[in-house]
């Protein structure tokens, strides 16, 4: 068992369990409840990217550390087989131990196996094993490399042959502490010619994010806060869909606030432009389109994006998003009155 799921199991013993279902490779897409008893609950989510990790460290910790009247609900991974180790999971598919600590391991894996390449320019490959799809760039990280992907299996004519099927993408980001050559997966699901993430509420195809979709529709919640990481800032930003209410805004200038009390430097007003947002003030910014959850919340209930930048170390990743959500149940509580 790993140490993720030795924790889930942990927490099982001690939380009560909102919901929970398996993702396609069996693991545990699980809502620990916590908190109080007030009304409206909040919602805290992590790691729809398994290339994200530090929300979903901060959402384990922030399950012990809650300690509100409102009820809380927090979703640590809502990819846990994305977050697992490479080699773990390809072990998992393969039902044998392996190891890959580099792109090249991996295409050498894949081979040996006997996969079938589908696709392979100089940088990227795409590999079908198992009824998987396994990519890879030679110097692209995940994110960049689902984008090229895209475009060559419409150009290649791959659209109906992967139609339906889960890709995982190699999370190549050895500049990046916790992450690395080869660690973790960012995993897509292909239809029509799109590779969709789990972040990706525009369609109801994907089992796992239809699960948090029936969650958030099923439960009258207040806020939903959900916890990501940036490489295009070096700095701490919130996002939102549209512009702040009175409320949401007396929220984010205590989080903001917090945040640069811990030390971690805001996202300055030049970047949040080069994101693509629309700047409210240092570290705050909204425009859809950035996160999907905060999209499909907003207008039922409060909703925030937290991103920590991937330039700094894990440990300090995690302390932030962990202060910034704390400050934002804290600050939940004034809002409401």
């Amino acid at each position: 068992m790993s140490e993720y799921l030795e924790t889930i199991e942990s927490l099982k013993k001690r939380f009560k369990i909102a919901a929970v279902t398996d993702d396609w490779l069996g693991h545990p897409i699980i809502v620990f409840k916590t908190g109080g008893r007030e009304e409206p609950p909040v919602l805290v989510t992590a790691g729809s990217s398994g290339v994200e990790v530090a929300g979903v460290y901060a959402a384990l910790e922030l399950t012990l550390q809650v300690d509100v009247e409102r009820t809380v609900y927090i979703l640590p991974s809502r990819d846990p087989t994305g977050f697992h180790e490479a080699s773990y999971i390809l072990s998992k598919i393969l039902g044998e131990s392996v190891s890959v600590e580099s792109v090249a391991d991996l295409r050498k894996l894949l081979t040996g196996v006997g996969a079938e390449f589908l696709l392979e320019t100089g940088d990227l490959f795409l590999a079908i094993f198992k009824g998987v799809g396994v990519a890879a760039s030679y110097s692209l990280d995940a994110h960049e490399a689902a984008e090229l992907l895209e475009k060559e299996i419409q150009s290649q004519e791959l659209t109906d042959t992967l139609d339906g099927t889960r890709i995982l993408i190699a999370g190549r980001s050895p500049q990046t502490e916790g992450e690395g050559e080869m660690s973790h997966f960012l995993t897509v699901f292909a239809k029509e010619g799109k590779l969709l993430t789990y972040d990706d509420f525009s369609v109801e195809t994907v089992p796992e994010v239809d699960f948090v979709r029936n969650f958030v529709d099923r439960e009258d919640l207040g806020m939903v806060v959900d916890l990501h990481e940036s490489k295009n800032s070096s700095g701490f930003y919130v996002s939102q869909s549209i512009e702040p209410s009175s409320g949401e805004l007396t929220i984010l200038y205590l989080v903001l606030d917090q945040v640069r009390q811990y030390g971690m430097e805001l996202a300055s007003r030049g970047t949040l432009e080069s994101i693509g947002l629309q700047v409210l003030t240092e570290g705050l910014g909204c425009g859809k389109g950035h996160c999907g959850l905060v999209d499909y919340v907003t207008g039922k209930a409060y909703a925030f994006a937290f991103s920590t930048p991937l330039d700094k170390p894990l440990e300090s990743r995690i302390r932030t998003l962990s202060v910034a959500t704390l400050s934002a149940l804290n600050a939940f509580a004034i809002a409401c009155v």
